[in-house]
């Protein structure tokens, strides 16, 4: 059985009927629903709001949905994304798992498949990014609400602030590197080297500047309590 969840989701298909029928279908079990045509208005959408989840068809004009998946996973290999198709091929399946995509649909989709399918998504969000995440002892961060709290205070942070911490908590246990820091803080602009370390000297004045440490040339890693 699907529940309600706090997660967004970017459904992605030419097709304008299925389009609509498959997002009336799918709103109730999301915060948010965005929807694209094709593989390059859904990068652009991916982009700026950042969802949870992708659900996408192969075959599309401009930009088809390995494409769009291949684009995603240069730089985001956690996302969890649900590929359909109207066509079994070998090929599009040996595809799917070369990108570590959470399942292959054909359709028509049925609804146990494409419920266990995101159920998974929904399992593979809740185990990389917990809602409350300790940063130390008195700090922590409201995953869901994008709310850092002191001692259950909540200290007032800037949009580039929250995406910062939001991104390296993600990505807890390996380097961020500076180049998925710059597209995910600064998408549509360019991060000077200045900006970055401004950004990262002001986050570390919150949170303690044994939390987040640089590696040299590479990027940054966070050390969370516990």
């Amino acid at each position: 059985m699907l529940k309600k969840s706090s997660y967004k989701l970017l459904y992605v298909e030419d097709e304008a009927f299925i389009r609509r029928i498959a997002i009336s279908y799918l709103r109730p079990y999301f915060a948010e629903v965005y929807q694209a045509s094709d593989g390059v208005e859904a990068l652009e959408i991916y982009r700026d709001k950042k969802p949870d989840m992708i659900i996408t068809d192969i075959e599309m004009p401009n930009m088809d949905g390995l494409t769009l998946c291949k684009n995603i996973r240069k730089k985001d290999k956690t996302t969890p994304i649900i590929i359909t198709t109207a066509y079994t091929s070998t090929e599009y399946l040996l595809e799917a798992v070369s990108l570590n995509l959470i399942k292959y649909l054909v359709k028509p989709m049925e609804e146990e498949p494409l419920f266990e399918a995101i159920n998974t998504c929904f399992e593979q969000i809740r185990t990389q990014n917990p809602t409350i995440v300790y940063i130390t002892n008195e700090y922590k961060y409201d995953t869901f609400n994008h709310t850092l709290l002191h001692n259950d205070k909540i200290i007032t942070l800037t949009e580039s602030q929250h995406k910062l911490l939001t991104i390296l908590i993600r990505n807890r246990g390996r380097i961020v590197s500076y180049e998925e820091i710059e597209n995910f803080v600064w998408y549509d602009k360019f991060m000077s080297s200045n900006a970055l370390r401004s950004l990262m000297r002001d986050v570390r004045k919150l949170v303690g500047k044994d939390r987040i440490e640089n590696i040299s040339k590479c990027g940054y890693r966070i050390h969370l309590h516990g």
